[in-house]
């Protein structure tokens, strides 16, 4: 899981992101001092965390995650989410100028999308579940209703029965008509 995301160049971050309520700012800062120029991709681990690091045309763009038990899945995780924020900033920088609000929010919403995307396929799953839920609870509202609402359900029982028996006689009269009229217009056929 991605825990916190930032941009920077040399040592001034540009824009960061976190959804967690530790100051990651401070940590990454330090870091900061001793990244190497000209190298694409580089990693640092700092106490429980791994820093991910993508240099794309004198930026830095960075990713901490918690130590991993699979490194390198992790590591694929970590460094394809840094490409798509660079893809991303280099694409808005050359369109609109550097706006940090906007690419802010950006940085959040892949975010989301990545930590969506766990490493852990149950987890993905999980999540995948969920969103069809919503979107079913969206669609047909109604249909996950609460245990407290089958009371009223059974009360409905009747109402359907006496529904099913009013179109039964309706039918039974249709059919009566059909009768008189094709006894009626026999002769004629």
């Amino acid at each position: 899981m991605i825990l916190f995301s930032a941009i920077s160049k040399g040592t001034l971050i540009l824009c960061e992101y976190t959804e967690s309520n530790e100051d990651f700012q401070q940590l990454i800062s330090k870091q900061l001092k001793f990244i190497k120029n000209k190298e694409e991709k580089q990693q640092f681990q700092i106490n429980e965390y791994i820093l991910y690091i993508l240099q794309n045309n004198q930026f830095n763009f960075l990713c901490l995650m918690l130590q991993p038990e699979n490194n390198e899945e992790q590591q694929a995780h970590a460094y394809k989410f840094l490409k798509d924020i660079s893809d991303k900033f280099q694409l808005m920088t050359q369109t609109q100028g550097i706006d940090k609000g906007q690419f802010t929010k950006t940085i959040a919403e892949l975010m989301s999308q990545y930590n969506a995307k766990s490493e852990n396929p149950c987890n993905q799953l999980k999540q995948q579940i969920y969103e069809i839920q919503c979107q079913q609870e969206i669609n047909t509202p109604g249909v996950f209703e609460s245990t407290k609402d089958l009371s009223n359900k059974n009360n409905m029982e009747y109402s359907v029965y006496t529904c099913k028996s009013v179109f039964f006689v309706i039918n039974l009269f249709l059919a009566g008509v059909l009768v008189e009229l094709f006894a009626k217009f026999n002769r004629y056929l």
